[in-house]
């Protein structure tokens, strides 16, 4: 459990840097922030699949899901801190949004850590 505890913290500093940097970039340069999904997609492939090297599969998968959760909660107030460019696009955040919002990209985390497993299986047999 330890191996993959080292990993999720570098995940989770991955998302927070990711997320204040791109929350200021999108309001300085006028782009949505909503440009920026690829990469917080390879941020959370890249986490999974160093878990999957170390540990397996259920820990890239539950790793995977903690830094989606992580984003879902601390980085979407960064980013709301940081007033981030959504586009123009206003909504009241309600508990119902929010823990909504929580659930899926908690589990769009896992999905991708299952997806990241996938990928070192892959890797380590091409070799």
């Amino acid at each position: 459990m330890r191996r993959e505890l080292k990993i999720i913290f570098i995940g989770l500093i991955a998302v927070t840097i990711f997320d204040v940097l791109g929350s200021i970039a999108s309001r300085q340069m006028n782009f949505s922030y909503s440009y920026l999904g690829p990469i917080s997609f390879i941020i959370y492939v890249a986490t999974a699949f160093v878990i999957a090297k170390r540990a397996g599969k259920k820990a890239a998968i539950i790793g995977t899901a903690s830094v989606g959760m992580y984003d879902a909660t601390v980085g979407w107030k960064l980013s709301i801190f940081f007033h981030a460019n959504t586009g123009g696009q206003k909504f009241e955040i309600t508990p119902t949004i929010l823990v909504t919002t929580i659930i899926l990209v908690t589990l769009y985390g896992a999905i991708i850590g299952f997806l990241g497993w996938w990928l070192s299986t892959k890797i380590s047999q091409a070799k």
